[in-house]
């Protein structure tokens, strides 16, 4: 007689072999197929020595960057890529990138870039990159077989009107001074209207990154998520995990520098210090953003708000939003900037999500160049609830406690959202964004235009003020209420 065990044993064999054939039968899901050109740069440029087909570089014009591709250290096949970098000087981000045509197939689904990696040496941040753009110059330059700027004349499009707009953006930095070889990936659901994609490897620093076997591929899109009231947006909203969910705005001026600093901090161990922004001919946007896809923000209002230290900073100081759609952006800055001498200090902004946006840019930032240093701290975008219908409107500033110190045998006050009156006695001279006392109704005006030291006046009484041409801002004035 079987024992019970014995017949439960032959009970599913049988079954199983009864279910055989119809796994056998059953359809392997096909492989996502891979949109890049030459993943591998097995495939060399003809007329060229060493380029992989189908892939281009950012060009730096600097001698201390160098490109190559390398028969050595490789993922797979016989070639990979490789940038070194020997100078942060001008901080640039060099790149290996590929530029895909793309269109109706790819919206509403999720691109998903992919690329091996391999760090030697780097000091500062590699990174993966990939772009969604509705940029029809673009487009039209790879059609035609031309260069960008040539395409646009071609349309008779100027620079200013140029219609270039990102509806997608996600980037992934890392530090690691050395590894092996590691798989990196970012994705980006490809809104409408999107025409092209590019795909970028690269190096924000100093070192060798070694790359091979990319991929490009096209995945379903999970549902939106859900935000509830009093959700931050923001990654590594503090920078206490190194600032690297963080995109680094820094205009290639020489000497301009973005770095973590753990000797000055609003809360936590880190803030992030700017520094060395003055030697730059052209007006530039330079600070902290982050980039968030408006997937779930519909019909929600936020508010965008961030911490601010200056020393002696000559510029103005602020957050902004930015809205992206397929129509174009919309801005909603703060109208409260801060400039000069000043503790932590946080400007706000708020405003409803306009209908249609893909993509929006959330920025902590001030106008380059200029001179002093400002610290940056977290920030906060935060889900309100639903929208209000309210336009975008900027709070008054938190500010910190003023601070007084001597310099040139001159007290410089150093204030932010703080009344100043005035009264007989010593010089010093201001700095800082203030509210006058309304009783100096002759300085008033003045003093509502002043971003830094532009001017100079003597006060012999309460709002009698006496011009004494342009220079250095001084007045006889009371400590701030």
């Amino acid at each position: 007689m079987r024992k019970p065990g014995t017949r439960r044993a032959v009970s599913l064999l049988a079954f199983l072999f009864a279910l055989a054939p119809a796994l056998a039968a059953a359809p392997a899901r096909p492989a996502a197929r891979n949109m890049l050109g030459n993943p591998g740069f097995e495939r060399q440029l003809g007329g060229h020595d060493w380029m992989p087909a189908g892939w281009d570089t950012s060009d730096a014009g600097l001698p201390t960057v160098f490109f190559g591709r390398d028969s050595f250290l490789v993922h797979g096949g016989k070639f990979s890529v490789n940038i070194a970098n020997t100078s942060t000087l001008y901080s640039m981000g060099h790149n290996w990138s590929q530029t895909l045509l793309v269109g109706r197939e790819t919206w509403g689904k999720t691109a998903v870039f992919s690329a091996w990696t391999l760090s030697n040496g780097v000091q500062g941040r590699a990174y993966l990159l990939l772009q969604a753009y509705r940029d029809t110059v673009s487009k039209m330059s790879r059609i035609w077989g031309v260069d960008r700027e040539d395409a646009r004349k071609r349309m008779g499009i100027n620079k200013i009107d140029d219609p270039l707009i990102d509806l997608g953006w996600k980037r992934l930095q890392f530090e690691d001074p050395q590894t092996e070889w590691v798989r990196r990936e970012v994705r980006v659901v490809v809104p409408v209207g999107v025409n092209v994609l590019f795909c970028r490897c690269g190096l924000l620093g100093t070192g060798q990154l070694i790359v091979d076997d990319a991929s490009l591929t096209l995945e379903p899109t999970p549902p939106a998520p859900q935000y509830a009231a009093g959700t931050n947006l923001f990654a590594d909203p503090g920078f206490e995990q190194g600032g690297d969910a963080w995109e680094i705005a820094v205009p290639p001026f020489e000497g301009a520098r973005i770095d973590r600093d753990s000797t000055v901090a609003h809360s936590g161990r880190l803030s992030m210090r700017c520094s060395n922004m003055n030697d730059g001919l052209t007006s530039a946007r330079m600070g902290v953003c982050q980039a968030i896809s408006a997937r779930g923000l519909a019909g929600k209002r936020l508010r965008l708000t961030g911490w601010f230290r200056g020393d002696s900073l000559v510029s103005r100081a602020y957050v902004s939003l930015y809205f992206h759609s397929r129509r174009g952006m919309i801005p909603a800055g703060t109208t409260e900037q801060l400039s000069g001498t000043f503790d932590w200090t946080r400007p706000s902004v708020e405003m409803d999500v306009p209908p249609g946006t893909d993509e929006l840019w959330a920025w902590l930032m001030f106008d380059a160049p200029c001179r002093g240093r400002l610290w940056i701290d977290d920030g906060v975008l935060e889900v309100l609830g639903p929208a209000t219908g309210v336009p975008a409107r900027s709070a008054p500033p938190a500010a910190g406690k003023p601070r007084w110190r001597k310099r040139d045998q001159v007290l410089t006050a150093a204030t932010s959202g703080h009344t100043i009156g005035l009264q007989l006695g010593r010089e010093i001279s201001l700095a800082g964004s203030f509210r006058p006392d309304p009783r100096c109704r002759s300085l008033h005006g003045v003093c509502r235009r002043f971003r830094s030291a532009v001017f100079t006046s003597e006060v012999n009484r309460v709002g009698n003020q006496r011009s004494r041409g342009k220079g250095a801002a001084s007045a006889r004035i009371t400590r701030p209420e």
